[in-house]
């Protein structure tokens, strides 16, 4: 009886595996889209239009978590629980994000243009606002759905296909738009994002069905945690961007969000790992604290090593950048040097933040995020304008070494009590 009882308690680390080497997989296709889409766009539309987009997309899509009010996240948390309702939860995220969609992009359309991020002109602006506060939030919902059911491969396609299409229109545009303006782009843009939100929610019903269309009352407070959550996550993540272009102008935010950008193409490993592990983990948290305790912190030096690797691969070929991207951009090696650490204290992160979401501590998670975001901008804020730059990137790096050991500080220490 020993060796069956062995076996079946390998089974679940083994199913793990092959979740995450799928998931990887379909990462793995996910970074070459990426990869293409930053060489073209950064050549495409420079260092001058690439920060103005990148400043723009990063005030949008932190905004846009509030599109659908956390139903996406609420949607893996209920799935998981009870999978016949799967239908109708999709129905409810889909209501939600357009409810809450329109009312958003209005007042964002009568805002951003009082800041530098959101002078691109009225049509562009309507178009971006179109592709991240509602399209993007219906293709995010489809990957919620693959997370909530266990369907990695699945999984992977949704998560491919948004970033192939959106290469395959700079392909287009840069061929038939010489130079390639922003106006232009928000038109192509947009057009990726409709196809690829109709692709994704095609997958999602030829797998579970057509969409049950109902509201499901009493969410507004659960849902506006999670919502609450992605926007600071996403605005940790982002924001620096437009305060680097409010002071040191459009050309140096392009090269700093060039040089994050990267960094976050490195992370997409890790993103699959907590992507595989996110329903699991909720799952176990329902059968045992201590057993999902467990799996993170064996998750814990996985995903930091797989961060350290990116960070190595940073310092040893940074020097091929400008040959990639051109001249315009040899100051980006040694900002991207600098980064080196990010991707390994970003992975740390992400299995302690995660493992306070799936115990019940979505709350404590929030205040994390909150005092990261509020230290990410004042931090920028003050170094910004003192240091250039470098004093941006390194307040970053401080500011996720201080959230990755709080994160884990906090996971902990709620399991012994």
């Amino acid at each position: 009886m020993r060796l069956p009882a062995r076996l079946r308690a390998l089974l679940p680390e083994k199913a793990l595996a092959l979740d995450v080497s799928v998931i990887s997989g379909g990462f793995g296709l996910q970074l070459l889209t990426q990869v293409g889409w930053l060489v073209l766009a950064l050549r495409l539309l420079g260092p001058e239009g690439y920060g103005l987009f990148a400043a723009l997309t990063a005030i949008t899509v932190a905004a846009g978590c509030f599109a659908g009010w956390g139903s996406d996240q609420l949607l893996v948390r209920e799935v998981a629980r009870n999978p016949a309702a799967m239908r109708r939860w999709v129905g409810h995220g889909l209501l939600s994000i357009l409810a809450t969609a329109v009312p958003l992009g209005l007042a964002l359309w009568l805002l951003l243009p009082l800041i530098q991020a959101g002078r691109i002109g009225a049509e562009a602006l309507l178009l971006v606002l179109v592709a991240d506060l509602w399209l993007g939030r219906w293709a995010n919902l489809a990957i919620a759905v693959t997370m909530a059911s266990g369907q990695a491969g699945r999984q992977s396609a949704v998560t491919v296909i948004p970033g192939a299409l959106r290469l395959a229109a700079i392909i287009l545009a840069g061929a038939l738009h010489a130079p390639l303006t922003m106006a232009a782009w928000a038109w192509w843009y947009c057009a990726a994002s409709a196809l690829a939100a109709l692709a994704c929610l095609w997958l999602v019903a030829r797998d579970h069905g057509w969409p049950r269309w109902r509201w499901i009352p009493g969410l507004w407070g659960e849902g506006l945690a999670f919502a609450a959550e992605g926007a600071l996550q996403a605005s940790v993540k982002d924001l620096d961007k437009p305060i680097v272009l409010q002071f040191l102008g459009a050309e140096a935010a392009g090269l700093y969000a060039a040089a994050f950008r990267i960094v976050d193409v490195l992370s997409l490993p890790i993103r699959a790992l907590g992507y595989a592990l996110y329903a699991r983990m909720f799952r176990l948290a329902g059968e045992s604290l201590a057993a999902c305790r467990a799996l993170a912190l064996r998750m814990l030096p996985v995903a930091a090593g797989i961060g350290a690797a990116g960070g190595v691969g940073l310092l040893l070929f940074a020097w091929l950048l400008p040959l990639v991207f051109g001249a315009d951009y040899a100051e980006l090696p040694w900002l991207v040097r600098l980064l080196a650490p990010m991707p390994m204290l970003f992975g740390a992160f992400v299995i302690g933040a995660d493992l306070l979401t799936a115990t019940g501590r979505q709350s404590r998670r929030l205040g994390l995020v909150v005092v990261s975001l509020g230290l990410t901008l004042g931090l920028c804020w003050l170094a910004t304008p003192a240091f250039g730059m470098e004093g941006a990137v390194l307040a970053r790096l401080l500011v996720q070494a201080l959230t990755a050991t709080l994160a884990w500080v906090l996971a902990l220490r709620g399991m012994v009590r």
